[in-house]
């Protein structure tokens, strides 16, 4: 009796490390047309493209250039914030630029959000000869550690980019790119003798 109870109560054990439900997400996609992740701007694309890093880099991103081919750059731009003393989040955009014709270019972009908590993680010691190794409990430490991953799905989001690397762009093709910071005036001192 005492072996099927303890066998059952392994049996309920291990069906509840399954993780939960098998939920397919993928599913749900719908892969239409006039989601928030491209935008066509019309100039050309060597002047979009440029102003996609420009609108990145006004923004605080640091910014990782992967190899591409010359008319479809792509980069992974990266900004970090530390809202509390144990939470950190990383928001990992991915933007590349398709030019479409003479005055036109998409630029698609991909935003990504990743929380990071600082946890307690435990850690071990292990010692022993060649017939037996025991492991012991020796230590804990305190660990960043990935606690959620998300796709930003937000249309106004996208929207701010676009409509920031348009800005730019335009503002290029006519000659009068606005500063990436506030520039205060210089005093100038007269330099007359008197």
């Amino acid at each position: 009796m005492r072996a099927l109870i303890l066998s059952a109560a392994v049996t309920v054990v291990l069906a509840g490390c399954g993780g939960g439900p098998n939920v397919k997400l993928y599913k749900n996609e719908t892969f239409q047309e006039g989601a928030a992740f491209s935008k066509t701007i019309p100039l050309a694309s060597g002047v979009v493209c440029r102003n996609v890093k420009r609108a990145l880099l006004s923004q605080g991103y640091a910014i990782e250039q992967t190899p591409s081919s010359k008319d479809s750059p792509f980069l992974t731009a990266i900004k970090n914030w530390q809202p509390e003393d144990d939470v950190a989040v990383t928001l990992r955009m991915q933007v590349t630029c398709v030019h479409e014709d003479e005055n036109s270019s998409t630029v698609f972009a991909t935003a990504v959000e990743e929380g990071y908590k600082l946890q307690t993680v435990p850690g071990s010691m292990s010692a022993g000869v060649s017939v037996a190794t025991v492991t012991i409990p020796s230590f804990s430490g305190r660990q960043l550690m990935l606690v959620r991953r998300e796709t930003i799905q937000d249309a106004q989001f996208y929207g701010r980019f676009y409509s920031l690397v348009q800005q730019y762009a335009e503002a290029e093709e006519k000659g009068a790119l606005p500063p990436l910071a506030e520039q205060k005036p210089t005093e100038q001192k007269s330099t007359s003798k008197r």
